[in-house]
């Protein structure tokens, strides 16, 4: 079964022919032709299927032989056994052909059959024109859509996952806070000139922790408590040695 002639598309016709052996085998083919008719003989010539063929004048051409069978052709073509039963294919299925092959006139979606048999009114198997002649496939889509995959969004603060960044600092901040490191420790060793004061800052004992604020307000008091301290004891001196 497949396309002998042409392939089917735009303007062509095509009639099926179904051919079956006395064996019981079966071969069919879909022929495409370009008029509005074709012979039955002319469907024949053109499957690609072998044939002998004799001329009976006016009566046209009688089938002798099809793919091979008989393989001795009788003297008269048909013989006294048996003989290509032509038939043509109807809504309510085979009918023997009341004219030879030459004379039977096929459109397109018909159908012609032949059965190697003896006897009369041997049709050949019970095969459709679609099953002949399939339609051709769809066309096959020329794109696909597009798979669409959502972009990726970055998390907002206040988000499921989302972890704030610190700023960094800019260079004006890190030297304003290098600057107020570096002026508070020189002025504490400024402001501690004797011992005294300093064992006064180490015998503070155990106190609550401040905050780095109130610590440096605790040195800035003790400091001042301290000078004020020295400054008493050197004017009591000076009033003890008296002019």
């Amino acid at each position: 079964m497949g396309w002998t002639h042409a392939a089917r598309a735009g303007s062509l016709h095509h009639a099926a022919l179904v051919v079956q052996h006395s064996s019981g085998r079966v071969l069919s083919r879909c022929v495409a032709f370009l008029d509005d008719q074709i012979t039955g003989f002319q469907l024949v010539q053109r499957s690609g299927i072998e044939y002998q063929a004799q001329a009976f004048g006016s009566m046209g051409n009688a089938v002798c032989q099809l793919d091979y069978e008989p393989q001795r052709i009788p003297a008269s073509c048909f013989g006294s056994g048996a003989y290509w039963q032509y038939f043509h294919r109807t809504p309510s299925g085979w009918a023997q052909s009341s004219a030879g092959a030459s004379s039977w006139a096929l459109h397109d979606g018909e159908m012609d059959g032949w059965h190697y048999a003896s006897g009369t009114g041997q049709p050949p198997a019970n095969v459709t024109f679609s099953s002949v002649c399939a339609p051709a496939p769809p066309p096959a889509a020329s794109a696909t859509n597009p798979t669409r995959h959502a972009s990726p969004q970055p998390l907002g603060a206040g988000q499921p996952g989302h972890v704030a960044t610190p700023a960094a600092a800019t260079p004006a901040a890190a030297t304003a806070s290098a600057a107020a490191t570096a002026v508070v420790t020189p002025s504490l060793e400024a402001l501690a000139p004797s011992s005294t004061t300093k064992v006064a800052l180490a015998d503070t004992g155990p106190h609550p922790a401040l905050p780095q604020r109130g610590r440096v307000a605790v040195v800035w008091w003790l400091v001042a408590g301290g000078t004020a301290l020295l400054l008493a004891i050197g004017a009591l001196n000076l009033r003890r040695r008296g002019p």
